[in-house]
C-alpha cells in the first residue's frame, strides 16, 4: 500500500478513535509496513469498547417505556438533532402519550442488522433495528405494530436516526397526531316485563361532512353518495359550494329517524364522514313509572367535573333519578375514538387506530304495568306509596309513589309552574317506596312471629285488655298504652291481630325483652343495606340502635316508638311468611331479560312452622267478622292482611294529629299458592278513614287479578 494512502487511512482512524490517545500513540509509533494490520486490530478494539447498536437501541426503548424523553434525545444522531430540537422532541412525545391516554407502553427490539454504505474499513457504518411496539391506551385499548429504526455509527458511538414514524408508522414528517371523539352509541332502553316500553330513544341522526377535516373530499363524497344512492356530482357540488364559507362546520347530507338511523353505523366507517346524534329520550308511561325509571338531562358543568375522565362531553345525557341514574354506566352509549394523523394543512390523512362507539345495554324489568296502574290509580292524588312483590320470587311487580311527575319534561324543558311544583312541599321527585316511615300496626305480625318463634307466647296466649289502657307498673308514671275498642273478654293472638290490639302486642314486646327483640329485628334486615338497584335507606328500630326503656320496647312492638320501615322493606318482610321463614330479596331487574330466580336476603329468620302459623293468622284478619280487614274479603281469593294507622305527633298531648294509613296483604287464588304481596301507605289519612282509605284500591286490584 502506498505511503500516502496509509497516511490517509491513519488520519481516518485517528479521527474515529478520538478519545483513545493511548491507542493512537501506539498506532503512530509502529513501522509503516505494519500499520495496516495493527491499525485494523486497534480499530476493532476501540469499536468493541463502545456499546453495540443493539445496546443503544435497547437503552432507547427502555427510556421510552419509562417516559425518559430527554434521555432518549441524547441517543439521537447529529443529523436527527438538526431536524428536531430537544424541547420539541420531549413535548411531542408527552403530548402524544397524554392525547391517547397512554397507560403503558411495551417495546421489544427483535433484531439489529448492521449495513454498510461502502466497503469496510473506510465506509460509513449503519444499522437497522426491527422492533415491536404495544401501547396500552384508555381510549382505543391496545395499539400494536411492528416497526423499524435506522442507526448511524458516529464518533461517540451508535446513534439513532430518529424519524416521527418511529412513534407511529403512519406519522410522516410535518404531521401531527389528533384524537377525535366519535359520538356515543345509543343509550340502552328499558322495558317492562311484558315488553312495554318505559324509556326509549326517539331517534334522529344527521350524517354529513366537515370539509376541512376530510383528507380526500372527492373520494369521501363518492363513497357516501354510493351508500346513500345519491347523485355523486350533485353532492360534490353542494359540498364544494359550502366549503369556502363553512369549511370548519358540519354540513348535513341526510337525516335518519327511527330504525333507519341504524344505517349510520356503516356510514360512519367511511373516512371523513361525521355523525351528529340529535336523538331524545322518551318515557311513554310518563308519571306512571317515573319513580322507577327516573329521567335523563344534559350534563351540567359541575357534573362534567365530577365525571372527569369518564368520556362525557358537554351536550351528553346523564341519568338523574331511578334506574336511569342507578344503571347509568350500563345504559349510556360509550363514545368511539379515532387516533389520526393530520397534515400541515390541517386535513386528516391516516387513521392510526380507532374504537367504534358502543350502544348501551337494554334492560327488561319486573314491573307489571297492569298491577302498577292499579296501585297507582288509587293513590295518585295523595302523598303515598305502594309496592307489590311476588311472594315466591321477590319480583317487584309494582312500585308507585305519589305525587309523581312526567320525566319527559326534563328532556323537552320544564315550565316555570312545573319547576315550582317539583320543588314544592309535596316533593314529587321523592320515591316514597324507599323512604322509611312509622309502620303502625303492620308491624304486629312481625312481633307475633318473634313471640311464637321464641315460644314466649302461643296462639292461645290470652291477655285481658278490657280496661282499654295498660302500663307494666307504676314505674311508667303517667304513660299508658291504649287500644281501639275490642269485644270484651280475654284476647288471644288471632283476635289481637284481627282487632289490632296495641295492648296485647305491647305486653308481648315487654315479655320478649329488648335484646331478643333487637336480635330478631336484625334478622328481618333492620339496620342493613338492601341489595337493590335503587338506593334504599336501611330501616331502623330506634334512633341510636338501642332500645333503652320498656316504654320504647312496648311502643316498638305494636309499630310506633322510633320504628321506621320503608314500604319496600315491609313487603319484603312479609315474604318470610310465604317461604318457610326465609326473607326474599326484592328484585327489579330480569336476568337476561327473561326471568328472575328467587334470592334469599335473610335466611332462617323464623322457623317454617312459625311462618306458616303467622300466614294463617293473617287470613283471620280478613275472615273474622270483626277483623280490621274484613271489608277486603273477596270471593275466590285467599287473602291475609294487616291494617295499620301510624300516629305522628310532636308530643304526647298534641291534638293536631297526622296519620299514615297502611295496608299489607298476601293474596292468591283460592286453593292455590299466594302470588302477590302488597304494602301500601298513604299520608294524612286523618278524617279519611285511616288505613281503610286504601281498601277500595286493593279491593279493585284483587277482583281484576283473581276473578
Amino acid at each position: 500500500m502506498e505511503s500516502g494512502k496509509l497516511k490517509e487511512h491513519l488520519s481516518t482512524w485517528k479521527s474515529r478513535l478520538s478519545g483513545n490517545k493511548r491507542l493512537l500513540a501506539a498506532g503512530i509509533g509502529v513501522a509503516v509496513a505494519c500499520t495496516a494490520v495493527i491499525g485494523i486490530a486497534w480499530a476493532y478494539q476501540a469499536d468493541s469498547a463502545q456499546p453495540s447498536p443493539s445496546s443503544v437501541m435497547n437503552q432507547y426503548m427502555k427510556d421510552w417505556e419509562k417516559g425518559r424523553y430527554d434521555q432518549m434525545y441524547a441517543l439521537l444522531s447529529e443529523n436527527a438533532k438538526k431536524q428536531v430540537d430537544k424541547k420539541t422532541f420531549v413535548q411531542r412525545h408527552k403530548a402524544i402519550a397524554d392525547g391517547i391516554k397512554q397507560e403503558k407502553i411495551d417495546l421489544d427490539v427483535k433484531k439489529v442488522r448492521k449495513t454498510k454504505t461502502s466497503a469496510l474499513p473506510f465506509g460509513e457504518e449503519k444499522a437497522v433495528a426491527s422492533y415491536s411496539a404495544s401501547y396500552g391506551t384508555q381510549i382505543v385499548g391496545k395499539i400494536a405494530f411492528q416497526n423499524k429504526a435506522n442507526l448511524t455509527k458516529e464518533d461517540n458511538g451508535w446513534r439513532i436516526d430518529w424519524q416521527p414514524s418511529m412513534i407511529f408508522p403512519e406519522l410522516e414528517k410535518g404531521d401531527q397526531v389528533r384524537v377525535t371523539r366519535i359520538p356515543p352509541g345509543e343509550r340502552g332502553e328499558i322495558f317492562a316485563r311484558n315488553g312495554e316500553p318505559l324509556a326509549v330513544n326517539n331517534r334522529k341522526v344527521d350524517i354529513g361532512i366537515i370539509p376541512n377535516q376530510t383528507h380526500d373530499l372527492s373520494k369521501t363524497t363518492q363513497a357516501l353518495a354510493k351508500e346513500l344512492n345519491m347523485d355523486a356530482a350533485g353532492l360534490q357540488q353542494k359540498l364544494e359550494s359550502a366549503k369556502g364559507k363553512k369549511a370548519d362546520q358540519f354540513i348535513p347530507v341526510k337525516t335518519f329517524t327511527g330504525k333507519d338511523a341504524d344505517q349510520t353505523k356503516s356510514l360512519v366507517k367511511i373516512p371523513g364522514v361525521v355523525v351528529q346524534d340529535h336523538s331524545t329520550r322518551y318515557y311513554p308511561q310518563k308519571d306512571l313509572t317515573a319513580h322507577v325509571v327516573g329521567y335523563v338531562r344534559q350534563i351540567t358543568v359541575e357534573e362534567l367535573k365530577k365525571h372527569k375522565g369518564e368520556g362525557y362531553r358537554q351536550g351528553d345525557w346523564l341519568g338523574q333519578k331511578g334506574l336511569e341514574y342507578a344503571l347509568e354506566d350500563k345504559l349510556r352509549g360509550k363514545p368511539g375514538w379515532q387516533i389520526v394523523t393530520v397534515g400541515p394543512d390541517g386535513k386528516r390523512k391516516k387513521v392510526i387506530d380507532q374504537r367504534n362507539p358502543q350502544d348501551g345495554q337494554d334492560f327488561k324489568i319486573t314491573i307489571d304495568l297492569q298491577t302498577q296502574k292499579q296501585l297507582y290509580d288509587g293513590i295518585r292524588k295523595d302523598k303515598g306509596a305502594g309496592v307489590a312483590l311476588h311472594p315466591k320470587t321477590g319480583e317487584v311487580l309494582a312500585m308507585v309513589s305519589a305525587p309523581s311527575y312526567d320525566p319527559n319534561q326534563f328532556v323537552t324543558g320544564l315550565s316555570s309552574s312545573e319547576w315550582k311544583r317539583l320543588n314544592g312541599p309535596t316533593y314529587p321527585l321523592t320515591n316514597r317506596t324507599l323512604i322509611p316511615y312509622s309502620p303502625g300496626s303492620t308491624m304486629k305480625p312481625i312481633t307475633a312471629s318473634i313471640g311464637l318463634d321464641t315460644k314466649k307466647i302461643t296462639p292461645q296466649t290470652t291477655y285481658n285488655t278490657d280496661s282499654g289502657k295498660w302500663q307494666k307498673d307504676s314505674s311508667w308514671g303517667g304513660y299508658f298504652v291504649t287500644r281501639v275498642p275490642n269485644p270484651e273478654g280475654g284476647v288471644d293472638l288471632g283476635e289481637a291481630l284481627a282487632w289490632s290490639d296495641n295492648i296485647y302486642f305491647a305486653r308481648v314486646g315487654v315479655k320478649l325483652g329488648a335484646n331478643t327483640m333487637i336480635d330478631y329485628l336484625k334478622r328481618y334486615g333492620f339496620g342493613k343495606k338492601m341489595d337493590f338497584p335503587l338506593d334504599t335507606p336501611p330501616s331502623q328500630y330506634s334512633n341510636n340502635g338501642q332500645i333503652q326503656s320498656e316504654i320504647l320496647l312496648a311502643d316498638t312492638a305494636y309499630g310506633q316508638g322510633q320504628l321506621l320501615i320503608s314500604p319496600l322493606h315491609l313487603a319484603a318482610m312479609y315474604t318470610t311468611f310465604s317461604n318457610d321463614g326465609d326473607m326474599l330479596k326484592p328484585q327489579l331487574i330480569m336476568k337476561d331479560g327473561k326471568s328472575v330466580k328467587p334470592e334469599i336476603w335473610q335466611k332462617d329468620v323464623i322457623a317454617p312452622a312459625t311462618a306458616k302459623k303467622v300466614d294463617e293468622l293473617l287470613t283471620g284478619v280478613v275472615t273474622r267478622p270483626k277483623g280490621s280487614a274484613h271489608d277486603l274479603k273477596t270471593a275466590g281469593v285467599r287473602l291475609g292482611a294487616k291494617t295499620g294507622t301510624a300516629e305522628l305527633k310532636k308530643s304526647k298531648d298534641d291534638k293536631d294529629q297526622r296519620q299514615l294509613g297502611w295496608l299489607a296483604t298476601i293474596s292468591g287464588k283460592e286453593g292455590q299458592a299466594s302470588d302477590l304481596i302488597t304494602a301500601t301507605m298513604v299520608d294524612e289519612v286523618q278524617d279519611r278513614g285511616g288505613s281503610h282509605y286504601i281498601f277500595p284500591t286493593i279491593k279493585k286490584m284483587l277482583k281484576a287479578r283473581y276473578q
